[in-house]
């Protein structure tokens, strides 16, 4: 499934960034088998998702200018978060219901 490969991407990319081992932009889309425009691309969607990604020009590596963590989580179920091999197990996507407050969450009757 692609989008599985995308979520493992950023996670090793979070990962790299996290322990500022990421190298230029060159280095790190290699480390990532990605293009330069690629790489570049990915750091700005990440950007526009909230991550607060610098680059150290003096220690050549991107880092966060900010302490956080990447959400683990897609779903949450009455306040309990699900796990994505969770939420696969799901029998019907008509379960769930768009939330201002949550990604998504389970339909109500009501």
């Amino acid at each position: 499934m692609a989008i599985l490969k995308h979520i493992r991407r950023l996670r090793y990319i979070d990962y790299m960034i996290k322990r500022k081992a990421t190298g230029d932009l060159e280095s790190f889309a290699k480390k990532n088998n990605l293009c330069k425009s690629a790489m570049a691309g990915v750091i700005q969607e990440m950007k526009e998702l909230g991550f607060p990604i610098q680059f150290d020009r003096n220690r050549c590596t991107y880092y966060y200018s900010a302490n956080g963590q990447m959400v683990h989580d897609l779903f949450e179920i009455d306040s309990k978060s699900v796990s994505i091999k969770e939420s696969t197990m799901m029998e019907s996507p008509k379960e769930l219901c768009f939330s201002e407050i949550m990604t998504f969450k389970l339909c109500n009757d009501e």
